[in-house]
């Protein structure tokens, strides 16, 4: 796994794919709404930094709907806009 690091180009590519498999796992299960919006806010951040930018878009709006966190909401609310675009440019 890949522990605190979000930049996973120095994987190899199938420990790559399943960290980022992991990441949005970790957002499915019925957990308290805090751990929900860490995990939703954590897998969003892993995905826009690889290039999983529809994964990331998704993440976020799941994130607007259901997060309990003020401060993460915000924060994406804030970075929906660049990932559309980046998502547009492919």
């Amino acid at each position: 796994m890949a522990g605190a690091a979000t930049d996973l180009s120095s994987l190899p590519e199938v420990q790559r794919k399943r960290t980022l498999e992991l990441s949005a796992y970790f957002t499915v299960p019925a957990l308290d709404p805090n751990h929900v919006t860490l995990a939703l806010f954590s897998a969003m951040n892993l995905a826009n930094r690889n290039k999983q930018l529809s994964s990331a878009l998704g993440f976020a709006n799941t994130l607007i709907e259901k997060g309990t966190n003020a401060k993460f909401k915000e924060n994406v609310s804030e970075d929906k806009p660049k990932i559309l675009l980046d998502t547009a440019d492919m």
